[in-house]
């Protein structure tokens, strides 16, 4: 649809619910009436171009392109995972 992959526009749809949602918020914070809401609906579009951007922006990541989010998941992924390593050396030296 419109050049977009399924998860392009499941991100540019996410986008749009949070929107909606900081919409909805700022129209419950100016305590307008139930007429205005349209005050408080242009919050969607930086929403849906922040997402937009998301996911077509792509990056060098290592030998290969990757676009932003699935590099940020990884990114998020990898400090999330334990950093723990063994040391495998003896204290009295080789043997």
């Amino acid at each position: 649809m419109a050049g977009l992959t399924v998860r392009e526009m499941l991100w540019i749809g996410g986008g749009f619910l949070i929107g909606l949602f900081s919409a909805v918020l700022v129209f419950s914070f100016l305590d307008a009436g139930t007429m205005n809401i349209i005050l408080s609906l242009p919050i969607i579009l930086p929403c849906v171009l922040c997402c937009f951007f998301l996911a077509k922006k792509k990056v060098r990541e290592d030998d290969k392109k990757e676009t932003l989010d699935r590099h940020y998941l990884k990114l998020f992924k990898y400090r999330l995972r334990s950093h723990n390593y063994l040391n495998y050396r003896r204290e009295g030296g080789v043997g």
